[in-house]
């Protein structure tokens, strides 16, 4: 009876372990997407003139592994002829060197936007565009879609690519 208790233990410890590892991998395959989002996004947005930089820089409050992707792709990579950077954050400090700003869900409700400066502000917290944002990710039928605020990306001073709006699952123009 011991060792059939002992044997059971290990069945379960086995097939949790492997449960949290299909967990981990569909997380870090998700962060991957979501980091090819954001670099494409930034891809097919015009910032001010007096805005530019040689660098873009993408900041990032929470998202951990979306930052890891990201940061891990980036190298001697180019939006232009601006070099990319990823800065990671805390919810205390505010987006003053940012060019994008990418908000974790847990997080976009307690942290101010940048309404009036030239940042493109991301997230993957739902209804993110209709509280003033400007790109919201979200999951539908098992994909990646994204929703833009046009509105609150041209009151920033952004210009977005009618190429990227068209591949949009929703373009806010305007008040809800």
């Amino acid at each position: 009876m011991n060792c059939f208790l002992h044997i059971a233990m290990l069945v379960a410890l086995t097939v949790a372990t492997a449960a949290s590892a299909r967990a981990d991998a569909a997380t870090q395959r998700e962060d991957q997407f979501k980091a090819a989002y954001v670099f494409n996004f930034v891809k097919f947005v015009a910032w001010p003139s007096t805005e530019a930089t040689d660098t873009l820089t993408i900041c990032f409050v929470g998202g951990e592994g979306v930052y890891t992707a990201l940061n891990t792709g980036i190298a001697n990579k180019h939006v232009g002829a601006r070099a990319l950077a990823a800065l990671k954050m805390d919810e205390s400090q505010t987006a003053d060197a940012c060019d994008a700003l990418y908000i974790e869900a847990s997080l976009a409700a307690g942290y101010p936007l940048p309404l009036k400066q030239a940042v493109l502000t991301i997230s993957d917290a739902a209804d993110f565009t209709t509280r003033g944002g400007m790109i919201g990710l979200f999951t539908e039928n098992h994909r990646l879609r994204f929703a833009i605020n046009v509105q609150s990306a041209q009151q920033a001073g952004l210009r977005i690519s009618s190429d990227l709006l068209k591949l949009a699952a929703d373009v806010q123009r305007g008040p809800r």
